[in-house]
C-alpha cells in the first residue's frame, strides 16, 4: 500500500510540476500576444492619423485648383461676352 500511495505522490507532483510549467507558458504566451496587438493597434492609429493628414491636404489642394479652374473660366466667359 505504501508504494501505491509513494507512486501517487509522485506522479501528483510531476503532474504539478508540469501545469505549473504550462501555466507559466499560457501566461507568457498571452502576454506576448497582449504586447504585439496594443504595438499594432498603435501603428494602426499612427498610420490613420497620417492617412487623415495626407487625405485632407489632398482635398485642400484640389479645392484651390478647381477655384483656379473656375477662375480663370469665369474670365474667359467675361472675354467671350464681351467681344
Amino acid at each position: 500500500m505504501a508504494t501505491k500511495r509513494t507512486q501517487q505522490t509522485i506522479v501528483e507532483k510531476a503532474t504539478g510540476k508540469a501545469l505549473g510549467l504550462v501555466t507559466k507558458a499560457n501566461n507568457c504566451a498571452l502576454n506576448t500576444t497582449e504586447k504585439v496587438f496594443d504595438a499594432s493597434f498603435k501603428i494602426a492609429h499612427k498610420s490613420l492619423d497620417i492617412t487623415h493628414k495626407v487625405v485632407k491636404k489632398g482635398l485642400d489642394i484640389t479645392a484651390t485648383q478647381q477655384d483656379l479652374v473656375f477662375d480663370v473660366l469665369n474670365r474667359v466667359k467675361r472675354g467671350v461676352v464681351k467681344n
